[in-house]
């Protein structure tokens, strides 16, 4: 089963905006592609924990093209198999890459 694309409706201010709000499913496969990627890669959103506390975010119209577009790409089993936050296996990596490079410094 794939995940459905994010509905937006259009904001009245800032123009250009649309504002969305990612059920559970959205947010799980949203931390494993963030956890994967770790920038912004292709003009995708960065969103914050706080982002997925149950209120609209407010996005770039090609910013949720670009997310719809990422999220068709991940399977619903990845995104079940994360396990823990995207945020702590991106801390984790990020540490791993800073103790390999400090000997070269």
């Amino acid at each position: 089963m794939a995940i459905e694309p994010i509905q937006g409706t259009p904001v009245w201010m800032p123009p250009g905006r649309v504002a969305v709000r990612m059920d559970a499913e959205h947010q799980r496969a949203y931390r494993v592609l963030y956890s994967r990627y770790g920038t912004v890669l292709g003009g995708l959103p960065v969103l914050r924990e706080r982002d997925f506390d149950g209120r609209r975010v407010i996005l770039k119209s090609e910013q949720l093209r670009a997310l719809n577009e990422a999220l068709s790409k991940v399977e619903p089993a990845a995104s079940d198999a994360a396990g823990s936050s995207a945020f702590t296996t991106q801390e984790r990596a990020k540490n791993r890459l800073f103790k390999r490079l400090q000997y070269l410094s």
